[in-house]
């Protein structure tokens, strides 16, 4: 049992706050259901603030809603089946990221809103009752969980009857539970890590774990750049980008991949191609808008040109990335049908096998929580991650492995852990592809990212800005975590070096120098294998 299985034990009944803010869209007429939220001062959310909220099931895959919005009030239709209720928020203490409440586990249905839920309540309790939940499967599974942890369960409890008893003091309650959630969040990291732990060394060896990272930014770093790869990577992706290997058609140029090639080829590392099919802003422009058919055909040819003229040199493919969501809509491109991008999938997984009957094929796949493009008005080619595995395997489609990407987007651990935990439904290995968090809040011009703000700046994990030590502290936890499920083999970061894609992303500064994150991996790995967790690099080949 994992803890996405909540207690369902009740809780105390939602304060009566007789909030004035947003009253006129509660005074209105339908939608539904309707909720109120304030601030840590109890003062009412604002609009622009409001803005993500939205609605998803117990997978996590977000339902479409037209929500409407006033200071600290939101009103919706509710969908017929049980959902969470998933909001970002300002949690003093520790820090400003997207929080939940599902009815202690039941998820809510209409029912729920014989009047307006108070969210502030909500996400207090729910967190709450997660922590406990956690709590009583570790007592079961004999995992040990340190007082660090129960205290700040038991302050959250604490806090939230505080809560309860502060009669029509808005601005306390708020406050109360504020801190309450806070304690909470701190206390369901604690656990989740403190359990990776332990299941880590009971476990034992992992042989053929793959550290990862992207390599692009070689030869361009030099070889200092390499050395500092190698030391702590025993797997690289190696770019294959249409756009880049064959700008005019049927003049294809592998010169980018070629020379990340030859460097490796002198290594013990193993070398992933990325992506032979990616429908985005970096397909050619002889490649876009073209009929299904046509794509299709020029597609499958490109997986079985690449896979048959570097099957020696590269074993694993990224082979179609992003088939749920490509393209997004403001490329230009148009999108085929969620049909047709199963169809593709399955054609370019077939030409790859052709090409290399002993490749290892990955499926790429982007935002898993899916709330920025599928909470609204989805293009109708796009669907969630999990529903586009599940028409795979309806389709029993074969490949190798799930790769998803993990980008931080404002979930904090135990969100991150409850997410990675619905891919082991289709039984196959997991691949974090894709991986990166900033190490500054300072702003990168005209690069937003869903992590929210100028270079994610806004969702901030664990204080008021992102920070070179919260970085390192979240790289090595997320490793913890992701290295304690049995079926994930394999994380990748991107990038090594800033400038990064995530702005301020990288484990090494723009001058080469090593960032704490970069040596808490390092230290990681090197415990790991003092403990005879993890193979050396030679081992593992």
């Amino acid at each position: 049992m994992t803890h996405r299985t909540f207690t369902r034990r009740e809780m105390a009944q939602p304060l009566a706050a007789g909030m004035a803010a947003g009253a006129r869209l509660l005074a209105g007429a339908a939608p539904a259901a309707r909720c109120t939220v304030v601030n840590d001062r109890g003062e009412p959310l604002s609009t622009g603030d409001l803005t993500r909220f939205h609605v998803c099931d117990l997978l996590m895959r977000p339902f479409p809603i037209q929500p409407q919005f006033e200071p600290g009030a939101v009103a919706f239709e509710p969908p017929r089946q049980a959902f969470r209720i998933g909001l970002p928020l300002a949690v003093p203490g520790f820090g400003n990221v997207f929080v939940y409440a599902n009815n202690r586990g039941r998820g809510y249905t209409a029912r729920a809103f014989s009047q307006p839920l108070f969210l502030n309540l909500e996400f207090a309790s729910d967190r709450l009752a997660t922590v406990q939940g956690l709590l009583e499967e570790c007592r079961r599974s004999n995992v040990t969980i340190s007082a660090a942890a129960r205290g700040r369960a038991d302050k959250a409890k604490a806090l939230l009857a505080r809560a309860e008893a502060l009669g029509s003091d808005r601005a306390a309650q708020a406050h109360a539970l504020t801190a309450s959630l806070s304690e909470s969040l701190w206390a369901g990291e604690l656990i989740a890590v403190e359990r990776a732990d332990q299941v880590i060394a009971r476990r034992g060896a992992r042989p053929g774990f793959l550290f990862g990272c992207n390599a692009f930014q070689y030869p361009e770093y030099g070889e200092r750049y390499a050395e500092q790869f190698q030391a702590v990577f025993n797997f690289a992706t190696v770019p294959f980008y249409r756009g880049m290997v064959e700008r005019e058609q049927g003049h294809p140029d592998y010169s980018a991949p070629e020379k990340l090639l030859r460097w490796l080829g002198r290594t013990d590392i193993i070398c992933k191609g990325h992506p032979l099919i990616f429908l985005s802003d970096s397909t050619p422009e002889w490649l876009r808008n073209l009929p299904y058919t046509r794509t299709k055909e020029l597609c499958t040819r490109h997986v079985r040109e690449a896979i048959l003229r570097f099957r020696s040199r590269v074993h694993a493919w990224d082979v179609i990335n992003e088939a749920h969501v490509q393209p997004e809509p403001e490329t230009g491109m148009q999108g085929f049908t969620k049909e047709q991008n199963v169809e593709l999938t399955a054609a370019a997984l077939r030409a790859a096998r052709e090409a290399d009957p002993t490749c290892f094929r990955v499926v790429n796949s982007t935002g898993t929580w899916g709330d920025y493009y599928m909470g609204r008005k989805p293009a109708v080619w796009q669907q969630s991650v999990y529903d586009y595995l599940q028409m795979l395997q309806d389709a029993r489609v074969e490949y190798e492995a799930i790769g998803l990407q993990y980008y931080h987007s404002g979930r904090d651990l135990l969100e991150f852990e409850r997410d990675l935990e619905t891919f082991q439904d289709f039984g196959k290995p997991v691949h974090i592809t894709e991986l990166g968090i900033p190490s500054s809040s300072d702003d990168v011009g005209k690069n937003e990212w869903w992590g929210g703000g100028a270079g994610g700046c806004r969702m901030v994990w664990h204080g008021e800005r992102h920070t070179e030590t919260a970085q390192a502290d979240w790289v090595e936890q997320l490793y913890k975590i992701a290295f304690s499920k049995p079926y994930v083999e394999a994380i990748t970061w991107w990038d090594l070096s800033d400038p990064a894609f995530v702005p301020h992303g990288g484990l090494l500064r723009a001058d080469g120098r090593p960032k704490p994150a970069y040596n808490r991996l390092a230290a990681l790995q090197a415990k790991w294998r003092r403990e005879g967790v993890l193979l050396t690099a030679g081992q593992i080949r």
